[in-house]
């Protein structure tokens, strides 16, 4: 089998990078096509997109999946949305996936796709958290936060050797609600046919992800993009095995590098 490269980037919107010649500009269609240059550079088979906008204002109201899956080449695509309404304003749960005014994940691929899988992900909405304070106050060390919900959209890809099942999220900041979302998420795309990759940005560490059956692809500091100290980005597989270690892409666009792994069958 020729090694499928995979990819997976929180885009932040489209938001220029620390450090890039745009910083401190806000995001827009024209920045998101620049960088579009960048990762085509990679040359990944399959795209996993987190943190996508879809005719927000802060992005310039572009839809950012298409735009980049048009730019890219990769035909094959969709968003799912985990949040409908405004990015900055009034948004709710997403009652469908393809909300023509929301942000969330998205797919893109090379190869065609068989069938689409949408898992909603629920947050723990308003609970207390220790470790900070909000606006400059706590309550005795803890502090209200906002837990929203999550997403998990996968494909089953046809590919030269067989269905390949890939799925992306992006999981809570809260570590025990991150851990049990990737439980499901697995769970859920350990139903779908082939060999399967799930990745995104999972908020959790690698010393985190104990998930039987399922093994680390690629090992590379990925947060933040500008000084990248820990890795909160990954692929994992069953089924497959990488081919080659992982690479961690430092674009001008996002507070998170990108992460690629090139994988073929395992055993």
């Amino acid at each position: 089998m020729t090694p499928l490269r995979l990819l997976t980037l929180n885009l932040q919107h489209g938001l220029p990078a620390v450090g890039s010649p745009r910083n401190g500009q806000p995001a827009s269609a024209e920045i998101l096509r620049e960088a579009a240059g960048e990762v085509a550079a990679v040359g990944a088979d399959v795209v996993l997109l987190q943190e996508v906008d879809r005719n927000q204002a802060r992005s310039g109201r572009a839809d950012q999946a298409a735009l980049l899956a048009d730019a890219l080449g990769l035909r094959a695509h969709r968003f799912a949305a985990a949040l409908a309404g405004s990015a900055s304003g009034l948004h709710v749960r997403a009652r469908r996936s393809e909300a023509r005014r929301g942000f969330g994940v998205a797919l893109l691929s090379r190869f065609p796709v068989r069938s689409w899988h949408v898992l909603p992900l629920r947050g723990t909405g308003l609970r207390l958290r220790r470790g900070g304070d909000l606006l400059g106050w706590s309550l005795g060390g803890w502090f209200p936060a906002f837990d929203e919900s999550r997403v998990c959209l996968a494909a089953v890809l046809r590919t030269p050797d067989g269905p390949l099942t890939v799925a992306v999220t992006h999981l809570s900041t809260i570590p025990d609600v991150a851990r049990a979302q990737l439980a499901r998420s697995a769970a859920a795309v350990a139903t779908l046919p082939g060999p399967r990759v799930l990745g995104g940005d999972l908020n959790l560490t690698p010393g985190d992800l104990a998930l039987p059956g399922w093994t680390a692809l690629a090992t590379a500091r990925t947060f933040s993009n500008a000084r990248p100290r820990m890795q909160l980005d990954h692929l994992l597989g069953a089924g497959v095995a990488a081919a080659g270690p992982g690479r961690a892409h430092h674009f001008t666009i996002s507070d998170h590098a990108g992460l690629s792994v090139d994988v073929v069958p395992a055993g």
